[in-house]
């Protein structure tokens, strides 16, 4: 009998643990609602219970969610490299290598007369010459700063190299650094701007042309002469086109 009994409070007790269990499985529905409405509810819905109560919850969904992407997550941010300008320029257009060396059998003095010249007939309209007198000074400065050198006849004043000193020809050629030149013995020189004072002749009157021969420089007619500061001249002739130049005092050797 007690074994029954035992037997039959078994079975008693069956349909306790299995309310019980639905409770908890009940408890446990609530729980996870709770912590994740969406599971229950639509987004509509979830914002609209989330907002407070003194906001209208219609209209924040409205202007704010409604029909909106809405980003989840921020991506890291990686920049892309864009191509630098000069080195795709470079690779556009390779540079010539020699293209501005000189075959020493084109070294001839005579050969870039023509040139001069040529120059020497810019300088007169540049500088605005006329027959009466020579320019001043403090208007051919300006000028002569943006002015083009190829063609000019330059000896070096003074220098930092002994040897360069007395050098004199006429410029074919110059660069941010460097003044090209061929003299007067058909020899090509490179002088530096750098610590070196040059000496350069313009004419003095529009009188002076036509040259008296094919042969003559502007030393052989009425002219005038500037010193040239390489230091304060170190930039190419395109750049001097454009560039604003600040008076600054005489810098000595």
């Amino acid at each position: 009998m007690q074994s029954g009994a035992g037997c039959s409070g078994s079975v008693e007790q069956r349909p306790a643990s299995s309310s019980s269990a639905a409770a908890s499985a009940r408890s446990v529905a609530q729980t996870s609602c709770s912590l994740f409405p969406t599971l229950a509810m639509d987004l509509p819905t979830f914002v609209k219970s989330a907002v407070s109560r003194s906001s209208n919850p219609d209209e924040i969904y409205a202007s704010r969610i409604h029909r909106r992407k809405i980003l989840l997550d921020n991506p890291i941010f990686k920049p892309i490299n864009k191509p630098n300008k000069q080195i795709k320029a470079r690779n556009t257009f390779p540079r010539l290598s020699g293209s501005w060396s000189l075959h020493p059998a084109q070294s001839k003095f005579h050969l870039f007369l023509p040139l001069h010249h040529l120059w020497l007939g810019y300088m007169s309209e540049l500088l605005i010459l006329n027959t009466a007198e020579p320019p001043s000074s403090a208007s051919c400065h300006p000028k002569l700063l943006k002015a083009d050198f190829s063609g000019s006849l330059v000896s070096v004043q003074k220098s930092k190299n002994p040897s360069l000193v007395d050098i004199q020809g006429i410029v074919f050629h110059e660069t941010e650094n460097t003044f090209v030149i061929v003299t007067k013995n058909d020899k090509k020189k490179v002088l530096p701007k750098q610590n070196t004072n040059f000496t350069f002749y313009v004419p003095a009157f529009s009188s002076s042309f036509p040259l008296p021969s094919p042969t003559c420089t502007v030393l052989d007619i009425p002219h005038l002469a500037f010193t040239l500061h390489g230091n304060q001249f170190r930039f190419r002739a395109s750049e001097r086109a454009g560039r604003k130049f600040k008076h600054k005092e005489t810098i000595e050797l």
